[in-house]
């Protein structure tokens, strides 16, 4: 199969927070950019159709897979919205489409403490600077609001309000969280002008009334209206290196080769494209990937020795029942946040009422998921028979102790204040949802996201970030609003 050549100003690998805000960015700055997504474009219709569901789950649940822990279904093998990956100690979730993880997530958006952002992020960025310009800056790019007192005060959201009523008896702060949701929306859902999506907690998949602000349908979209952005769905980077012609880290740009495939992942044709500026924002998963197996081929082996290591896993989910029903759908996504131990910031815990379509009618379960800070000792390595990044975790390290200690402290005081109530499982680092880090920012890269010895490459995605202690995705972005000035600036200057 012959390999297509051709050149970009600028090329950006994933679209997820981190590619879209600096798709965006660029755009703006009048520079063009071409963005390649592995995924395939995602639009929602009136149909209410577009993506599987928990209850219906089929090949558009999963990367080419059969499989997947969401669901026990067998799965026809198709380029669906999550991919699984198999890890030693951890497995992962990464997402995949033209909006990356945007497509399926809860849409959260928390604001680490000062304590909890310099605990696990640091001296490496200025939190005042963070707090004062980049992360409300996040917020207006995301376009996040807490949930309206009218959609929480309906019966499809019994399930948040017993929980803030527990919390309460139990003394714990609470609050309600930002979220990427199209409000309006929801309250269609429950009028019945749209398919009913949130309002039953039908969000892992995807969204099909359409209330969720994912990506593809905000910032990409602007990026692309501007015709600077040239976004290339069902485009699978296979390896980076310098373009033809120049020595690896010397500034004289790269290569990037991607295969153009279908919806079954079959390659249909082979291209490579040659850059002064290349965006590594394809998540932890992807940039780790493209960066290690760069670095072990040889193509670029003087990658910084950092490259794969402070990998974090802060997610936690837990499930509570034996108290009053409280909705079985428990609308979502997550409408409140119970913050415990803020004042102790090596061992906060916050955990968001989580809907789950399947809990059991009439046993009143309450299912979170949440974070804690945990050692960021997660490593990837390139495993050169699979040739593929593979993460090990060492689930068993007695430094996680702390972490699984303060969970079973804040359910505890919960059980306790709610008599009947019992913690039917926690569980911390065995499945990840927020896996980050792995090019450790101010390690392998600069506070920008520049890597080490190599002008002209750089990485702006969860990989930068070794935790956040809460979910990740708002301090994602606001990083990647941050870096992508910079990129903007050497771009714009020829720095």
């Amino acid at each position: 199969m012959v390999r297509e050549q051709h050149r970009a100003d600028v090329v950006i690998v994933g679209s997820g927070y981190g590619g879209a805000v600096t798709a965006l960015r660029l755009a703006e700055a009048g520079v063009d950019a071409v963005l390649l997504e592995r995924g395939r474009r995602w639009p929602v219709d009136g149909s209410g159709t577009t993506f599987a569901t928990q209850t219906a789950p089929d090949g558009r649940a999963a990367w080419l897979s059969r499989t997947s822990p969401l669901t026990d279904a067998e799965l026809d093998v198709y380029c669906g919205v999550l991919e699984f990956v198999p890890g030693d100690g951890m497995n992962l979730l990464a997402g995949a489409g033209v909006g990356g993880a945007s497509l399926a997530s809860n849409g959260t958006m928390c604001l680490p403490s000062e304590e909890l952002f310099a605990h696990t992020l640091g001296t490496v960025l200025d939190y005042r600077e963070m707090v004062e310009r980049w992360y409300p800056q996040a917020r207006e790019l995301i376009g996040c609001a807490p949930i309206p007192d009218d959609v929480y005060e309906s019966s499809f959201y019994r399930s948040a309000r017993s929980f803030a009523d527990q919390l309460e008896r139990a003394g714990i702060p609470w609050s309600k969280v930002d979220l990427a949701v199209d409000w309006d929306a929801v309250r269609e859902e429950m009028t019945g002008a749209r398919v009913r999506s949130q309002v039953d907690g039908l969000n892992v998949f995807g969204v099909n009334s359409g209330a969720q602000l994912s990506l593809d349908r905000t910032l990409l979209a602007r990026a692309e209206a501007s015709g600077r952005l040239d976004v290339r769905p069902l485009s699978t980077v296979t390896a980076i290196g310098p373009a033809d012609g120049t020595a690896p880290g010397d500034g004289g740009g790269y290569r990037v080769d991607y295969d153009r495939i279908d919806e079954r992942g079959e390659v249909v044709s082979r291209h490579r494209i040659v850059t002064d500026r290349l965006v590594l924002a394809a998540g932890t998963l992807g940039t780790n990937r493209i960066l290690l197996r760069a670095r072990a081929t040889g193509a670029l082996p003087g990658l910084p020795a950092a490259l794969g290591s402070r990998v974090g896993n802060s997610e936690v989910i837990t499930a509570r029942t034996g108290m009053a029903e409280n909705n079985p759908r428990q609308g979502g996504p997550s409408a409140i946040i119970a913050q415990d131990g803020k004042d102790d910031p090596a061992r906060p815990v916050s955990l968001l009422n989580f809907p789950w379509p399947d809990a059991p009618a009439g046993e009143g379960w309450i299912t979170t998921i949440g974070s804690v800070p945990a050692p960021a000792l997660g490593v990837f390595r390139y495993d050169p028979d699979l040739d593929d990044a593979v993460l090990s975790w060492p689930v068993d390290d007695p430094a996680f102790a702390g972490a699984r200690a303060s969970i079973t402290r804040t359910l505890d005081r919960l059980d306790e204040a709610n008599p009947g109530s019992r913690t039917a499982f926690s569980r911390i680092g065995t499945t990840g949802g927020n896996v980050v880090g792995g090019v450790p920012l101010g390690t392998a890269t600069d506070d920008a996201g520049r890597v080490a010895g190599h002008p002209g490459l750089y990485v702006i995605d969860g990989s930068l970030l070794p935790g956040t202690g809460v979910p990740p995705a708002l301090t994602v972005t606001a990083v990647a609003a941050r870096s992508a000035r910079h990129l903007v600036q050497d771009v714009t200057t020829g720095a």
